[in-house]
């Protein structure tokens, strides 16, 4: 009994010790990212036991501040640093920012919605309120409902820019709409999860999120529309190989931003992230490399 009791001990100390000893690594930020940097976090804890990846979401400018505040290692965002983000980041020790990945930004309607299609004059009608029933686009008569993002998140700070004030049709467009809001009838949520959830409730809302996750973490949950800059133009489905193509043209840069004073943890994540190794994780998890491929892009998203 004193021998098991003994064994017992051992093996707690031991496992203690092993926890004790390994070093958490904490990122934060674009709920965009967030299921593709939990994949890449898995991934990597699998060749680096003695780390432990956390993710958390809450939005792009969330993480900047929290790195700001040095309450993470390394934040993620759907969209480039403001430059008044860049020069408090600068302040409090030196910046390395990365891109890590590209994603397309889906349209997403309830699977029940007849519409299959939008281009972006239509889209920007529809989150202005201008357009507020689905007859006007071709669908059934029923009115919309617009389910947006909330100010702290990247995705929206692009689809407001690009598709509501039409910055993608040229610096004339963007000068007559640049004062378009969304609609003040918008319903406003904190996350992807949440903006799935209101769409499956509500067959004839309507809403917006990074490809990756509209066609990943809720694909049996969401319709993503094909979609054109132009009524003239294809109507291309968002996916990896058409935004891989520049065929799917709502498509942005996603970063990583850290500090490069927090020694080799750090250093060996980044180095991992941009490696080709990372890279095929990252087409793994349902989004578009960042550098050149060495093989055909032909990976599935993660199930």
């Amino acid at each position: 009994m004193k021998n098991l009791s003994l064994l017992f001990y051992i093996l707690i100390t031991i496992q203690f010790v092993a926890c004790k000893d390994k070093q958490t690594l904490k990122v934060a930020g674009s709920e965009t990212m967030n299921s593709m940097m939990r994949f890449l976090g898995t991934e990597y804890e699998k060749v680096n036991s003695d780390v432990r990846v956390t993710v958390e979401g809450g939005g792009s400018e969330s993480g900047i501040d929290r790195l700001r505040k040095g309450e993470i290692d390394m934040a993620v965002s759907s969209r480039d640093l403001n430059q008044a983000e860049f020069d408090d980041l600068r302040k409090t020790g030196n910046l390395e920012k990365v891109r890590l990945a590209y994603d397309g930004v889906a349209l997403v309607v309830n699977p029940s919605n007849p519409v299959s299609k939008l281009h972006l004059v239509q889209t920007s009608d529809i989150f202005s309120g201008k357009i507020k029933n689905w007859k006007e686009v071709g669908g059934q008569d029923a009115p919309i409902s617009i389910v947006i993002r909330n100010d702290k998140s990247g995705t929206q700070d692009y689809f407001q820019n690009h598709i509501l004030k039409r910055r993608d049709l040229g610096e004339k467009e963007y000068t007559t709409y640049k004062s378009n809001v969304f609609s003040p009838n918008a319903k406003i949520v904190k996350d992807n999860a949440e903006m799935a959830k209101y769409i499956q409730e509500n067959p004839n809302s309507i809403g917006y999120m990074g490809m990756g996750s509209a066609l990943v973490d809720h694909k049996d949950k969401l319709k993503a529309l094909e979609y054109a800059k132009n009524a003239k133009d294809p109507f291309v489905t968002p996916s990896i190989r058409n935004v891989y193509d520049r065929k799917y043209k709502l498509a942005r840069e996603l970063f990583i931003i850290y500090k490069t004073d927090q020694g080799d943890k750090i250093d060996a994540f980044v180095t991992y992230l941009t490696s080709e190794q990372g890279q095929v994780a990252v087409l793994q998890s349902g989004y578009l490399r960042s550098s050149l491929p060495e093989v055909e892009v032909s990976a599935e998203p993660v199930k």
